[in-house]
């Protein structure tokens, strides 16, 4: 398994574990774990920030919205890049994803709040 396998996998399983969110120790964990396997995490900023688009993702599948596939998530996520940020955002900012038409975008904010 590459880094790039080895870190994707890990930060899939660990938003997985954490359905509700993370704390600063459960996060200092993360990095550990991963520095044990080998992975680099000296850009810890990078790592946070690929774990928070993963996380974004992983729960725009788990709410299967009608008409959300794979390369509309993957452009919401592109957007907006934390949950946080989705959830704070407005229909009309949702709307403004490329591909996302406004009844889709009403879809999106009503399943995840």
């Amino acid at each position: 398994m590459t880094q790039g396998q080895t870190i994707t996998a890990r930060l899939h399983a660990f938003v997985e574990a954490h359905p509700y969110g993370w704390n600063h120790e459960q996060w200092l964990g993360l990095l550990a774990d991963l520095e044990t396997e080998g992975v680099s995490v000296s850009e810890h900023e990078e790592v946070g920030a690929r774990l928070e688009r993963t996380r974004l993702e992983w729960e725009l599948e788990r709410r299967s919205v009608p008409g959300l596939g794979p390369k509309r998530r993957e452009a919401i996520v592109k957007r907006f890049g934390t949950l946080w940020r989705l959830r704070h955002a407005s229909v009309e900012d949702v709307a403004r994803v490329p591909g996302v038409p406004r009844a889709l975008a009403e879809k999106v904010r009503a399943a995840l709040n």
